[in-house]
Formats: C-alpha cells, sequence, structure tokens
C-alpha cells in the first residue's frame, strides 16, 4: 500500500513541477520542452517497466497526429507561440508523457486493490 502511493505521488509531483516550470519559464516553449525531457528521464531512471519507452512513443505519435494533422482539418484552438506546424514543440512530449503517467497511476490502482483483496 505504501509503495504505490508513493508510485502516485511521485508521478503528481513531477506532473506538478513540469507545470510550475511552465509558469517560471513564462512559456517559453524550448525551455519547457527541454524540462519535459529532463523530468522524463529521471522519472525513467527512478523507476521503469518494460515497455515504458514503446509507450511514450506511440502517445508522442498520437499526439502529434491528433494536434497536428487532424488541427488542420478541424482546429479548435490556436497557440501564440508554436513551432511544430502550429502547436509548441512540447505538446507531443506531454501527451507522450501523458500516456506513461497514467499508466503508472493505473497499475499503482490495481495493484493497490490486488493486495487489499489477497489481505482479507
Amino acid at each position: 500500500m505504501k509503495e504505490s502511493f508513493k508510485d502516485i505521488i511521485t508521478q503528481i509531483v513531477s506532473l506538478l513541477l513540469a507545470f510550475i516550470i511552465l509558469t517560471i519559464t513564462k512559456g517559453n516553449e524550448f525551455i519547457f520542452a527541454g524540462s519535459i525531457i529532463i523530468i522524463l528521464l529521471i522519472n525513467f531512471k527512478i523507476k521503469y517497466q518494460k515497455g515504458e519507452l514503446k509507450l511514450f512513443f506511440i502517445g508522442l505519435i498520437i499526439g502529434f497526429f491528433i494536434e497536428v494533422v487532424l488541427g488542420l482539418i478541424y482546429r479548435m484552438q490556436y497557440w501564440q507561440d508554436s513551432t511544430l506546424f502550429g502547436v509548441p514543440i512540447w505538446l507531443p512530449l506531454v501527451w507522450g508523457y501523458a500516456f506513461v503517467f497514467i499508466r503508472r497511476i493505473g497499475d499503482s490502482i490495481i495493484k493497490n486493490k490486488i493486495s487489499n483483496r489477497f489481505i482479507k
């Protein structure tokens, strides 16, 4: 129970740190993209599960496709500073990070529920 709670807190702190950096850098997309990459590398160094890098790249590709390709067809939002075909360069990176983030949170919740069933 403690380990899965610690995993969830670690993921949430990483996400909050990323958005604090975005606020501090006043939206500079290159600094924020670099920060996301550094946070991801630290996250992968602390705890890496097999297949997470593949999951990250799947999320990055899907995010790029949704934001850029589908954005050409039907754009709901516009970005002031965007260097990657009309979207900020960090946005597909955040999509990839979100795929890993959601999997890690889900794994922690499921692991906790399974261990609670066997304790009773």
